[in-house]
């Protein structure tokens, strides 16, 4: 791909250039035609270009739509001014008004300023979880642990968070683990929202509050296992969806059998958030942004906390849960809404936003992942990551299977 995109671009490149060429030896031969060397351009006329060619040198969007408008709009006042010549800004002769040039120096300035305008405002502490009355402080307290373990803006966990379904369950009940799939998914959807055993959809919850036991499907070899505030249900399909595939997973002979158990104190309920498979990748996997990476982190390191206290010997278990005590408390702790938000200063900013000589001839990995990111290639390099992680399950469970029929 970036071979072809090399070639397009190069072949564009010449065949312009051998365009311009053939008009200039075209006009040329025109009869009394003469060429003459001009006097530089006015001050307005350098400044553009100026302007033009800083676009090429800084890295972050709004700096470039910064110069781009600022050289439309000394540029259009440079024609319409009468195109004066160094070192005028006024040539009366030719000064008239241009409507093509307002008109494209106002499509110009809009296309590029109004983006401009709204990330400068944007501010992503502002950003409130429509969560329900109720539930708007737990929903504060899990972003401020998702956000010490991957960094997630409010604006992608609202995505994430919103996307659920809030539920109070009493002790005793059971989650349910599958559904039967919708049928009105799309073609490309097909493929993201297969199931990942047998014919229907994962249900995933992550648990706000209370404990959640979860009884193996016979035949994992697995044993029963208990799931307090913090982590996920069904973590393993999850991550499966998400991209990463695991022997657990591969092994996993059905759903889990999940029953809430009783709470301890006041609180003798639980409260999880539930995504159905087919949300998950309509509402989050689609989605521009960090998201579904900040997600697969979150999964992945509350995965590994789980993990590592069933390899813990039972006496240190009581060391280990005074431990994760103390890292929930770390995590839910007081945390300011701008901390997904730049702390440098404007200036800062700018300057870092500047690329070096260096980038001209080998862009750094830096430009490459923000074009990726802006273009939308990082969202489909995700989905291709999806559906290898989900060839490769195929795979490991062929190879369970061949094991068990030893």
């Amino acid at each position: 791909m970036a071979r072809n995109t090399f070639i397009v671009y190069t072949v564009s490149l010449v065949a312009l250039l051998i365009f311009f060429i053939s008009v200039a030896i075209w006009g040329s031969s025109q009869p009394g035609f003469k060429w003459k060397v001009a006097k530089p351009n006015g001050p307005f006329w350098q400044i553009a270009m100026f302007l033009f060619m800083y676009s090429g040198i800084v890295s972050d969007v709004a700096f470039i739509r910064t110069a781009v408008v600022l050289a439309n709009l000394f540029i259009t006042a440079w024609v319409i001014f009468g195109v004066a010549s160094w070192p005028n800004i006024w040539f009366s002769v030719l000064a008239e008004i241009h409507y093509d040039q307002l008109i494209w120096c106002f499509l110009c300035v809009f296309v590029n300023a109004l983006p401009m305008f709204r990330q400068f405002k944007f501010d992503d502490s502002k950003k409130k979880f429509e969560v329900g009355k109720k539930y708007v402080e737990m929903a504060e307290s899990v972003w401020r642990e998702w956000w010490r373990r991957s960094g997630i803006p409010r604006t992608d966990f609202k995505t994430i968070v919103e996307a659920g379904e809030w539920m109070e369950l009493s002790a005793g009940e059971v989650l349910e683990m599958k559904e039967t799939p919708s049928s009105d998914s799309d073609s490309e959807g097909d493929n993201l929202e297969d199931g990942t055993n047998g014919d229907l959809d994962d249900i995933f919850y992550y648990v706000v509050r209370g404990k959640i036991h979860c009884q193996p499907a016979p035949g994992s070899g697995r044993k029963d296992f208990t799931l307090s505030s913090g982590y996920f249900c069904d973590a393993f399909a999850l991550m499966t969806l998400l991209g990463q595939t695991t022997v657990c997973m591969a092994m996993q002979m059905g759903p889990n059998r999940a029953t809430v158990l009783p709470g301890d104190g006041d609180d003798k309920t639980a409260v999880v958030i539930k995504w159905s498979q087919k949300t998950m990748v309509d509402k989050i996997i689609r989605t521009h942004g960090f998201a579904p990476l900040c997600l697969k982190t979150v999964v992945s390191s509350a995965t590994l906390d789980s993990l590592y206290k069933e390899a813990v010997q039972e006496d240190h278990l009581e060391i280990f849960d005074l431990v994760e005590k103390k890292r929930k408390e770390l995590a839910q702790a007081p945390l300011d809404k701008k901390a997904a938000m730049p702390q440098r200063s404007f200036w800062q900013q700018f300057k870092m936003s500047h690329i070096s000589l260096h980038d001209l001839w080998e862009p750094s990995p830096h430009q490459r992942v923000v074009n990726a990111i802006s273009t939308g290639s990082r969202e489909l390099t995700f989905r291709k990551e999806i559906q290898v992680a989900r060839e490769n399950l195929s795979s490991m469970r062929a190879a369970v299977s061949e094991s068990s029929h030893v």
